[in-house]
C-alpha cells in the first residue's frame, strides 16, 4: 500500500464510526486533492474535522520482492472551532473525537501512542491528535494520481 492509499482507508474506516458521524466529525485523508477546502468547510460549518496525516515514515528492515518495509507514524488530527461547534447539541469536541478514534484503531494493525492536545487562538481552532505505531509494506505509487 502507499502512504496515500493507508490515509484513505483510515480516514474512510473513521467515516464508518459511527459514534463520530453523530457526533459531526468528517474524516479526510491529508493527502487528498481538496484537504483545506474541505478542512475549512467542516471547521466553519460547526464540525470537528479529522485529518490523518503520516508525520513520519522510516524504514524498519532491509526491502523485500513486495516493497520497502516501514515503521510508519500515523497522526489523526481532530479540530474544532469551540466558538462555533460546542453551542451544536450532540456535537463531539476535538477531544472527544480524539478519544474515540483511539479506541476505534488500537488493535491488530494500529497501536495507539498518545493524545496531544493544543489551541491556536489565531485560528480560534482546538486541536487533539491520537498518534498510532504501524508498520506497513510500503508499494510503489501508480502513475495515476488524482
Amino acid at each position: 500500500m502507499t502512504i496515500r492509499e493507508i490515509q484513505e482507508k483510515v480516514a474512510d474506516a473513521l467515516n464508518g464510526v459511527e459514534e463520530l458521524v453523530q457526533g459531526g466529525c468528517k474524516a479526510i485523508a491529508e493527502d487528498s486533492n481538496d484537504v483545506f477546502f474541505e478542512v475549512k468547510q467542516a471547521l466553519e460549518a460547526g464540525n470537528v474535522c479529522i485529518v490523518v496525516v503520516t508525520p513520519k515514515v522510516t524504514r524498519s528492515a532491509s526491502g523485500c520482492g513486495d516493497g520497502i518495509p516501514v515503521e510508519m507514524q500515523l497522526a489523526v488530527q481532530c479540530a474544532e472551532r469551540p466558538d462555533l461547534n460546542r453551542g451544536t447539541p450532540g456535537h463531539l469536541t476535538a477531544l472527544d473525537a480524539a478519544e474515540i478514534v483511539a479506541h476505534a484503531l488500537d488493535g491488530e494493525q494500529f497501536e495507539f501512542e498518545s493524545i496531544e492536545q493544543w489551541a491556536d487562538d489565531r485560528t480560534r481552532t482546538v486541536t487533539a491528535t491520537a498518534t498510532f505505531g504501524f508498520d506497513p509494506i510500503l508499494t510503489e505509487p501508480t502513475t495515476e494520481r488524482n
